[in-house]
């Protein structure tokens, strides 16, 4: 049997991403498979929590079986909504309101008391299910950031979340409407903003987990916000050395934006966000599929000749430092990737930020009272 070193095994997976681009042999497949399968067979029942590189600490993921779910604990600044509110916003969840779809359910467009929001409704069979929902309360609850979509209220009758309503669809709708170059690096800069705050909360990091086009929404003068935070786990932070601790669970996410390193071990760090950011700044800056788009800019012979021309002349030099930085971050060695919260490795990200035009104000939250 063969034996590969760590960064090789990470790289076969990163190919399994493509399997439309490269043969597998179908015996390295099943390997896969079977690798997969122990992974998620391993953490099941359970998560755990990991001081590198040996503390271990194990909790019991819990489980929701019953049809009725358990009452949630809501903080006071949330909302509760009750059904008949929530029937009458979306026109009792009319199939011409729904704005988006997802594996935790339909998101529609609706109207309380004259305020547009968009409400999200856990379908009962759908990939994804109660845990995501409680999830979601949980840690949107604990975040206010300009550019984190915020949580408005919940329903628990319905398993619904209500959230500000932002117009102009997903990052990825906006790209295909055509994004000049000022917009795209603003939205870099304001979404490694709103990463940098997650990792920066304190006692408990916030890993988002499942960073793509589609989970960046837009308002209506195109500032963003990240939003689904179904798949977000809390992980600890050790008060004074700040050691990373790394948390164990199942390899959850979206194919080409997911950590390698967290498919192959199923241990999610901070970093696991720093490699999906390195693939939405790929995108960004080559107009490239999100699916083995870091392969394909690093085996360019001119970087510049990547650059998205439909967006506008780009600064060539920053633009292509920028690419290599995104590169980094989809490094398969995660001591490789930069750290989103150090101002010194995004430098020029911020570059080419001042070279764009002035920056847009970002909407001021409402205060709504229902």
């Amino acid at each position: 049997m063969e034996h590969f070193s760590k960064g090789e095994k990470a790289a076969k997976i990163m190919f399994g991403y493509s399997a439309l681009h490269v043969a597998f042999e179908k015996e390295e497949i099943d390997k896969l498979q079977k690798k997969l399968k122990e992974l998620q067979g391993e953490v099941h029942n359970h998560e755990e929590y990991s001081l590198l590189p040996t503390q271990t600490a194990t909790s019991p993921k819990k489980c929701f079986a019953e049809p009725r779910y358990p009452e949630l604990q809501i903080p006071e600044h949330i909302v509760q909504f009750s059904i008949s509110q929530i029937r009458k916003a979306t026109n009792n969840f009319h199939s011409e309101n729904i704005i988006g779809e997802g594996g935790y359910g339909p998101v529609y467009k609706g109207d309380l008391d004259g305020t547009p929001v968009a409400i999200k409704s856990l379908r009962p069979h759908g990939t994804q299910g109660f845990s995501e929902y409680q999830q979601e309360v949980i840690v949107l609850s604990k975040l206010e950031h300009p550019h984190i979509v915020r949580l408005i209220g919940v329903c628990q009758e319905s398993c619904t979340l209500v959230y500000e309503y932002l117009p102009n669809g997903t990052l990825l709708d906006r790209l295909s409407k055509g994004l000049p170059w000022e917009d795209r690096v603003r939205i870099l800069v304001e979404l490694r903003s709103a990463l940098a705050y997650l990792h920066s909360h304190r006692p408990n990091a916030i890993i988002h987990a499942d960073l793509k086009l589609t989970n960046v929404l837009l308002d209506a003068g195109d500032a963003s916000r990240l939003g689904d935070f179904g798949t977000a786990r809390m992980v600890h932070v050790k008060p004074l050395e700040e050691e990373t601790i790394i948390r164990r669970t199942n390899p959850m996410g979206t194919m080409g934006y997911m950590d390698p390193v967290f498919f192959t071990t199923g241990e999610l760090t901070t970093e696991s966000d720093v490699y999906a950011f390195g693939v939405v700044i790929l995108q960004l800056l080559t107009g490239l599929d999100g699916l083995n788009v870091a392969e394909k800019v690093r085996g360019a012979v001119k970087l510049h000749s990547l650059l998205d021309m439909s967006a506008g002349p780009w600064p060539e030099v920053d633009s292509e430092r920028l690419l290599k930085l995104a590169l980094r971050c989809c490094s398969l060695e995660r001591k490789q990737r930069p750290v989103i919260t150090c101002d010194a490795e995004w430098r020029f990200l911020q570059i080419l930020r001042g070279k764009a035009a002035p920056a847009k104000k970002a909407r001021k939250w409402n205060c709504f009272a229902f």
